[in-house]
């Protein structure tokens, strides 16, 4: 198995059953999660082990009232919720850095780090407000997204990544 198949692409549909909604940031954070373990072990989880990392994601958000079903998760607090979600479920696989503004120039210079990104998106054409992840660059030059609404890499380019903030997610040596 080859270390991209090892990246998380799940989708927001995968998860809650009707339950939860404006869950992009418990995704976005579940799908980092998923994405350090499978590294780490060389091998996919079942999809009941990603369930219950999602149900551990968005339970602890709810229970620190950064995230909740009506108006998602809060901005402002999210590397406070992104650090402890980390600590309780891949503990020293990853931890979040920096904020800084979104433009490819900013997400190239991190990426060429071995960082990943979440994406906070602001009045997206396509997204609206949203949080995503982003892994790597491919060789066209297009940021490789797990986008939390299909179950698989999304490609964006310059023009399509959106304005907004992303966090650094810093990966294990």
């Amino acid at each position: 198995m080859n270390k991209a198949s090892l990246k998380s692409f799940h989708s927001t549909g995968e998860f809650g059953r009707g339950f939860y909604r404006n869950h992009c940031g418990p995704t976005a954070i579940t799908n980092l999660i998923i994405t350090a373990r499978q590294t780490r072990e060389g091998s996919e989880i079942s999809a009941e082990e990603a369930t219950r990392v999602f149900e551990s994601v968005a339970s602890m958000g709810r229970r620190y009232l950064i995230y909740n079903r009506k108006h998602g998760t809060t901005d402002l607090f999210l590397w406070f919720y992104v650090n402890a979600a980390f600590k309780a479920n891949c503990e020293g696989m990853l931890r979040p850095g920096h904020r800084y503004t979104l433009s490819p120039k900013n997400a190239r210079k991190i990426l060429s780090r071995g960082s990943y990104l979440l994406l906070e998106v602001f009045g997206h054409p396509k997204y609206g407000w949203h949080q995503m992840v982003v892994y790597d660059i491919d060789e066209a030059g297009h940021f490789i997204a797990a986008d939390g609404f299909e179950p698989r890499p999304v490609l964006l380019d310059d023009n399509t990544v959106g304005r907004g903030l992303f966090l650094e997610i810093k990966t294990a040596p």
